[in-house]
């Protein structure tokens, strides 16, 4: 099973993003860029690749003793960029800021132990929120500050998700395995 854990977005979220992305399409048509469905819009916490089905069972247990590191999430988005660099774009995404920014960072960083302890794949970068709206296949892109700008959106997010990533000659098709409710701090209600 190829499985990664994310923050989900609404679908009203995914459509309007969805929508911006078609009013930026032909200033990206030189890198032929392959665009992200709408549905399949996220941000991705962790990419543990594949594991057996007895790993993902021990992952579920262990993501379920790890809500309680984080509260609900607030997510604004903010403009676009391109990873890995200007000068050699292959992705482009829209740029998130996330808070309370301090738990998020723990949670990432049990998550990333979790994927060891499974030998699972890990990522010792630092995790950088971002949505991501295209891979390009050429390295290529327009001045970013000439296109319309993206919409601003603010969220709450109050879980995340274990998600299973299936391959198809369509894109890769994304089914939920489980859903975990982020703590609530009832104190501060």
């Amino acid at each position: 099973m190829r499985l990664f854990v994310a923050l989900p977005f609404p679908a009203a979220v995914q459509n309007q993003i969805g929508t911006y992305c078609g009013s930026i399409e032909t200033a990206f048509r030189p890198a032929r860029p392959s665009w992200v469905p709408p549905q399949n819009m996220h941000l991705t916490l962790h990419f543990f690749g594949e594991l057996e089905v007895e790993k993902a069972k021990e992952l579920e247990n262990l993501l379920s003793d790890a809500v309680n590191l984080c509260p609900p999430l607030r997510i604004t988005t903010e403009g676009l960029s391109v990873l890995p660099a200007m000068n050699r774009p292959r992705v482009l995404y829209l740029a998130a800021r996330i808070e309370p920014s301090e738990p998020l960072t723990i949670l990432i960083d049990r998550i990333r132990e979790i994927a060891a302890q499974l030998g699972a794949q890990t990522d010792a970068r630092p995790w950088k929120a971002h949505l991501t709206l295209a891979r390009l296949k050429l390295p290529y892109a327009p001045n970013l500050s000439s296109l319309p700008k993206p919409p601003m959106l603010r969220l709450y997010i109050d879980s995340f998700e274990l998600l299973q990533s299936t391959l198809s000659p369509v894109g890769a098709i994304y089914s939920k395995i489980k859903r975990f409710a982020l703590y609530t701090d009832t104190s501060t209600l």
